[in-house]
């Protein structure tokens, strides 16, 4: 049996280093023998054994996968598990050889910390890639300063030193010498100070003071304390001196102050703003703050705050919620100057010109409504569809096929490595890596060749990664790629016993999770149908099944069971009202029942558009 030496001793591979060491060529009529399903066994065995460390095991499977796609992956795993026992040597040539892979990216994270560890600074300088990664950056800033490297580095380290939230220790040995050799250092701790703020990190701000002088941490003091408790804080500052300092925490109080209760903030500045000279830029945020803040707490004097902003402080966000609340007003002539207002990139939304058709029918102008309704029912889309409905027309539904024939999945793979390993990994649940080859290889692709990976990764029923790619493309029109129906046995079991309509639960999945079945939210909601474990727990207390780890909600007969129930309680709980029912699933009944209209009845499409949380609007 032949090997090929990779750069490393036969010393390392006796006392027991991974074969990664080493490339074996198979006889082809031993890799003849292996089919493609066995390979994926023998796979799974050798990450298995490499687990165990059964260096033997892990090296005589290896031999047998030398030309299964996936076989790289195993010698990634070896390299990491093994890495801080690797020479530079060494990890040139796996780089090297593994060059066009993504894992690669990643094992040379892992290169660069052993270095750091081992305080080699010339290699460290050597494999660093200049990536955005703060941790790497600021050793790199180290290996500099250790070997003398001083050209341009207090401008590289600012910009990592003014941002307003912590950053790791790595970073300190930088910002010591940054704030040791910088001519206007105290005017960059200030910078930060007030960037710390801004980003609500009130104790970074109070750790950096200890950087000024008696009198500059008082005045931090003054803002630390005004971020914590801003309206007693804002009475005090009324009498304070006109000062930048004072000005700049004044308008800091009356931001922290109007997201907690917008109408005691306006009560506030108002008293205040005349006797200090506020920039014209601290008027208008502390306006708009002020503003937009009434509007997300439904404040009846919202509109009129939004409607008096100066033209230079209206952002995006200011002209949608002054046309929200115009809409729940039924305002129809201010929602049609509104909407005519607004900048071009908001105005020619669906969403926006459905609602100018509404005002404009409301103010008489019937041929411009119906001109706009008209082009818009065209459209299959939530709007086009609340169109149709005004127009008593049929949806535009028309199914068409992203790939135009039959894709042939053999010859498209023959020419796409990183879409064959991407099938590998996929299949052996190695998700993370097969969704890094995936969306390498479709930067290569033209449009119909990412309609064909689309139809491809559909086929194998990975869904998320079918939908994701068909977006990527004009062509929207394939429901069967964009709006599959996975599971199906199980939905419409649980659909029957909750009474449910099959289409909602399949709408709430897609929405919240793209049929990704191990799918994790930032706030920490699980699978499928992105259940918190606090609600999947309750929900299994009132089925009478054992308290359930995360792993049991992410499989996926029990995520479906737990968020059909809990689909069904908030459908009840809101007397089976759909467009209530998903907003309660997404953003809790409590939310729901406080945006519920006060007088009167609304219809459904004025209240979704009326809905503080964007996610859950949409």
């Amino acid at each position: 049996m032949a090997f090929v030496n990779l750069g490393f001793s036969a010393t390392a591979k006796s006392i027991g280093m991974f074969v990664f060491l080493v490339a074996v060529w198979m006889s082809p009529q031993l890799q003849a023998n292996a089919t493609i399903e066995q390979q994926r066994q023998l796979f799974r065995d050798a990450s298995a054994a490499l687990e165990r460390n059964q260096t033997s095991r892990f090296d005589r499977l290896l031999q047998q996968l030398v030309e299964y796609p996936a076989e790289p992956y195993l010698r990634y795993d070896a390299f990491r598990r093994n890495v801080s026992r690797v020479k530079p040597a060494q990890a040139e040539e796996f780089f090297q050889r593994y060059s066009e892979l993504p894992f690669v990216y990643h094992a040379r994270a892992a290169w660069l910390k052993v270095l750091a560890k081992r305080r080699d600074w010339d290699n460290y300088l050597k494999f660093f890639d200049n990536r955005e990664n703060t941790r790497l950056q600021c050793l790199a800033f180290q290996a500099r300063l250790e070997l003398g490297q001083l050209d341009g580095l207090l401008d590289e380290i600012s910009k990592i030193w003014l941002r307003g939230y912590s950053q790791p220790s790595q970073c300190d040995p930088a910002f010591a010498y940054f704030l040791k050799t910088h001519d206007q250092a105290e005017q960059m701790v200030w910078l930060r100070i007030e960037k710390a703020f801004k980003a609500r990190r009130p104790k970074l701000a109070r750790y950096l003071s200890k950087q000024l002088d008696q009198q500059g941490k008082a005045t931090v003091e003054i803002w630390y304390r005004a971020h914590l408790r801003p309206q007693q804080s804002l009475k005090k500052l009324a009498a304070a001196e006109d000062t930048v300092r004072n000005r700049a925490i004044i308008a800091h109080a009356i931001d922290r102050l109007a997201r907690k209760n917008s109408l005691k903030a306006l009560e506030l500045w108002n008293l205040i703003h005349d006797d200090f000279a506020f920039s014209d830029e601290q008027r208008n945020q502390s306006q708009l703050r002020i503003a937009l803040s009434a509007a997300y707490q439904h404040e009846p004097e919202a509109g009129i705050l939004l409607s008096g902003l100066d033209p230079v402080a209206m952002n995006d966000q200011a002209y949608l919620w002054l046309a929200r609340i115009q809409l729940r007003n039924r305002d129809w002539s201010g929602l049609l100057e509104t909407i005519n207002r607004m900048p071009a990139h908001l105005q020619l939304e669906n969403e926006w010109q459905y609602w100018l058709s509404r005002s404009m029918e409301a103010e008489g102008q019937l041929v411009q409504s119906l001109s706009l309704l008209e082009q818009l029912s065209d459209k299959s889309s939530y709007y086009g569809f609340l169109a149709a409905d005004k127009l008593k027309r049929e949806y535009r539904i028309e199914q068409e096929n992203a790939a135009k024939a039959e894709v042939d999945e053999d010859a498209m793979l023959a020419v796409n490595p990183s879409m064959l390993r991407a099938r590998e990994l996929f299949y052996l649940d190695r998700l993370v890596d097969a969704k890094r080859e995936w969306f390498q290889a479709l930067r290569y692709l033209d449009q119909d060749q990412i309609k064909q990976a689309a139809k491809l990764a559909s086929k194998w029923k990975w869904h998320d990664s079918a939908i994701r790619t068909v977006a990527k493309t004009p062509h929207r029109s394939d429901y069967s790629l964009r709006f599959p129906m996975p599971y199906k046995q199980q939905v419409l079991e649980h659909a029957q016993a909750r009474k449910l309509d099959p289409s909602l639960i399949y709408g709430v999945m897609r929405r919240e999770s793209l049929f990704d079945p191990l799918a994790r939210s930032s706030v920490g909601a699980l699978g499928l149908m992105q259940l918190m474990p606090s609600t999947a727990r309750l929900v299994a207390r009132s089925l009478g099944m054992k308290r359930p780890r995360k792993s049991d909600i992410l499989r996926v007969e029990n995520n479906i069971r737990f968020g059909t129930h809990y689909l069904r309680t908030v459908m009840n709980r809101f007397d089976n009202n759909v467009a209530l029912a998903a907003a309660a699933y997404n953003a809790g009944p409590r939310n729901v029942r406080r945006w519920l209209p006060k007088n009167g009845a609304m219809s459904a499409d004025l209240w979704v558009e009326t809905v503080p949380f964007g996610e859950t609007r949409n």
